[in-house]
């Protein structure tokens, strides 16, 4: 959406309009004519003209023509150049070469702009005051928040019907009748229309719900699903981003990439990445929440990633207390290069991470302090499939996780473990517990018995829970995690926990009925 920054105006008097049909040519000689911009704040006007071009007029003048390029409002076809000048011995500008045939086409007679009276042989009359032609007759220039100038000219003998009532655009109508005008963020939305170009934004209220949020826990927690089930599941008010030590700042916030145009040329142009998209998604849709979902946030060096956008974390009322200045950020974002830019009140970061994970980077705590943190706590009671068995064990996941877990913790104060190395409630999921399928090796026909809950639970025991003490948990007969594998998935039964130690398995077993061949061979 296109704003009003600010809006230069000029009423037009005899002298200028006398100029701009050249009835009185300049004593000097030659056609350049122009419309005097006196008594418009010299300051004022330069910050208006800033997005032009600058070039010294002399040595002896220590002020700059601006030059700045102006559509004309309601065809964005026709553009043209104006000059302003700064006049030799005195304190005000003019707007140059505005002759009959070098005038801009937004004040020209094809564009319905007033002309002189004529005689019978077409020439233009000469007037002292072009009474009912000029009387009300107001030129102005609009600039927006896209850095453009769109040149037009209004009777203000009455405001036109559709333009909005507001105390700032009423200067045009009254007082001296020049000047500059300037709009705070989104007051005017620009309309790109002759008559109408201007519309009074009625800001929604935006929501003030955003904030920084890190959710930590063992692996499997439910760290995603509790994003999923307590803040956003609509994916079109998310993106989801996972870091990993690869992950850059320019994956992050976005980059310059080379396009392909439509006849086969290159351009290179800024590409956003997801905390930009979502930053514009949330920007433009204030009575919605947005949300920014960074999975395996340790994973990646997150200070790095985030870069300068690590200051816009600080939140003041749920919006960005500082601001940052990124040309490329706001032109997408606000089709504002210059505008600062900050995480609005409606858009959340949240952040998950393994605490288990202790080869990965770090979170200092300057990073840290910046984000609500939030443990996940591991509850394998309330997961969906709690009450599933293993296999055909006659073990259910919670059973068998509980009592993991209890070893990983009492286990903990020999110092050879840890409490961060517990399974999750969510470490596995129901598939895997069922898995008893059998899949072809490769291409031959033999088949093999693979069991996924030994290839992920199973596994990870070995390799990383007891990693330091597995005699703790499994049989000393076994020295490999192959010959584990082999044998809990050879087994049937509660007897495939015979992997473990016999204090493990009796307590495996405690109150649990022997299923299938067990019961079978019990009888016999």
């Amino acid at each position: 959406m296109e704003y009003v920054s600010s809006i230069m105006y000029r009423k037009v008097n005899p002298s200028d309009f006398r100029n701009m049909y050249q009835l009185a040519k300049p004593t000097t000689g030659g056609g350049q004519t122009y419309i005097e911009l006196a008594g418009i704040d010299e300051s004022n006007l330069i910050k208006f003209l800033s997005l032009g071009e600058k070039d010294s007029k002399n040595n002896e003048d220590y002020r700059y023509k601006h030059t700045i390029d102006s559509y004309v409002l309601g065809d964005i076809s026709l553009k043209k150049k104006l000059e302003f000048d700064p006049r030799s011995n005195r304190n005000n500008y003019r707007i140059r070469k505005q002759t009959v045939s070098n005038r801009h086409p937004a004040w020209h007679v094809n564009n319905g702009f007033p002309e002189p009276n004529k005689d019978s042989d077409e020439n233009y009359i000469e007037d002292d005051q072009f009474n009912n032609i000029i009387e009300f007759l107001v030129i102005y220039i609009i600039r927006t928040s896209h850095n453009k100038y769109y040149a037009g000219f209004v009777n203000i003998e009455n405001k036109p019907e559709n333009w909005p009532d507001n105390n700032k655009l009423d200067e045009l109508f009254q007082g001296d009748r020049r000047g500059v005008i300037f709009f705070s963020e989104e007051e005017l939305e620009f309309l790109n229309d002759k008559n109408n170009p201007f519309r009074l934004v009625n800001k929604p209220e935006r929501k003030k719900d955003g904030r920084n949020i890190l959710l930590y826990g063992v692996p499997g927690a439910g760290k995603s699903f509790k994003i999923e089930e307590d803040y956003c599941s609509d994916e079109e008010k998310m993106e989801r981003i996972v870091f990993h030590p690869d992950y850059m700042n320019t994956d992050f916030v976005g980059q310059i990439l080379p396009i392909i145009l439509s006849d086969g040329l290159i351009t290179y142009e800024f590409t956003p990445g997801p905390f930009t998209r979502i930053l514009k998604n949330a920007e433009n849709d204030p009575e919605n929440m947005y949300y920014l979902i960074i999975e395996e946030i340790n994973r990646g060096n997150a200070p790095a990633i985030f870069g300068e956008v690590f200051q816009l974390l600080d939140r003041d009322n749920a919006k960005s207390k500082y601001s940052i200045y990124n040309q490329d950020i706001a032109l997408k974002v606000y089709g504002n290069p210059n505008k600062p830019v900050r995480i609005p009140s409606n858009l959340s970061i949240l952040g998950t991470m393994n605490t288990a994970d202790q080869n990965v980077f770090t979170l200092d705590t300057a990073f840290q302090r910046r984000w609500d943190m939030r443990m996940i706590e591991n509850n394998v009671s309330l997961a969906k499939h709690a009450e599933t068995e293993i296999l055909d064990t006659g073990i259910t996941w919670e059973k068998f996780s509980t009592l993991i877990n209890n070893l990983i913790l009492d286990n903990n104060q020999t110092a050879l473990s840890s409490e961060d190395k517990r399974l999750g409630a969510y470490y596995i999921v129901e598939e895997d517990l069922e898995d008893d399928r059998q899949k072809l090796l490769h291409s031959s026909e033999e088949k093999e018995f693979i069991s996924s809950f030994a290839e992920k639970v199973i596994k990870y025991l070995w390799d990383d829970a007891f990693k330091f003490s597995r005699d703790t948990l499994f049989n000393r007969n076994y020295k490999s995690l192959e010959d584990i594998i082999k044998d809990f998935s050879a087994n049937k039964g509660l007897e495939r926990f015979k992997i473990f130690s016999n204090d493990v398995f009796e307590d495996l077993g405690n109150n649990t009925q022997l299923s299938g061949s067990e019961s079978d061979e019990k009888e016999q």
